[in-house]
């Protein structure tokens, strides 16, 4: 059996695989940068007993060359947990570079709670531009969307005041203690998502979100050959898909696959190896 995970700092999903038949499980996230060993235990522990594993592929927060301790702490937790001879752990980009363009080459990208991309061939990524987090980057993502609404909406550029308001249960000053006094900020953000989706009948949500992607492209995409396909992974992708591709195609990029999840990419990657 091969387990295949898709794993976020709140949520992981978990494919369960013997080349017929296919079984997917969810369990609270693992990042193995923020996670104790004890922590990624409980997240593993909520798993159903699984049949001999012979491989695991994890992608998720906090795994990869640029946090080796972490990956190597979350390798060893896994290898105990299933005892399976080949263990991966992988950054979540590379799992959407997998899923999203196989072995095939292209500029893969995540748009969710926060942006990602990467130039990939082969499997693996040549190329990646540093995302910088929902503070100084993170351009086209769910946090950056919520960040620029809010921003609208209080400097008066977006005529939703009322309905913002009275659509969260918020007032001003939470909204200010939300995002400098705790902790996430970032999802907080992001959970506008939903408000900014239904409200895309409105010139300026919907200029807003064009101007999101449009900057994602020229702060990101056009920093890797031209020519590429470009496709994406993620709720806010799969969510705002009409509009991204509208967008981007509008500048000339070819967009191809646009899918919330990287499951099904990631499940033909690997029943391939």
């Amino acid at each position: 059996m091969k387990i295949i995970a898709d794993s976020g700092s709140t949520k992981c999903a978990w494919l369960l695989t013997d080349g017929v038949h296919t079984s997917e499980y969810r369990t609270r996230g693992i990042n193995a940068v923020q996670h104790s060993p004890e922590q990624i235990r409980e997240a593993l522990a909520e798993l159903p007993p699984c049949d001999p594993v012979e491989a695991v592929y994890f992608y998720g927060a906090g795994c990869g060359g640029t946090f080796p301790e972490a990956t190597e702490k979350m390798v060893r937790e896994l290898r105990a947990h299933f005892g399976a001879g080949h263990i991966e752990a992988q950054t979540d980009l590379l799992g959407a570079a997998r899923a999203l363009f196989g072995r095939g080459e292209g500029v893969a990208c995540i748009l969710g709670t926060g942006s990602n991309s990467c130039w990939c061939r082969g499997g693996e990524i040549v190329e990646n531009v540093p995302p910088l987090g929902y503070v100084l980057g993170d351009e086209g993502s769910g946090a950056a969307m919520g960040r620029n609404l809010v921003n609208g909406i209080f400097k008066g550029h977006i005529p939703l005041r009322e309905e913002f308001l009275a659509a969260h249960g918020l007032t001003y000053e939470e909204i200010i203690r939300r995002v400098y006094r705790e902790p996430y900020a970032n999802r907080f953000l992001a959970s506008f998502a939903p408000f900014i989706l239904a409200h895309t009948d409105c010139p300026e949500v919907r200029e807003m979100v064009r101007r999101s992607f449009g900057e994602f492209a020229s702060r990101n995409l056009s920093r890797y050959p031209q020519g590429l396909p470009v496709s994406f992974v993620g709720g806010i992708a799969a969510r705002f898909g009409e509009l991204l591709r509208e967008t981007l195609e509008a500048e000339d990029y070819r967009i191809g696959t646009i899918v919330e999840s990287p499951a099904e990419g990631l499940l033909k990657y690997h029943h391939g190896r």
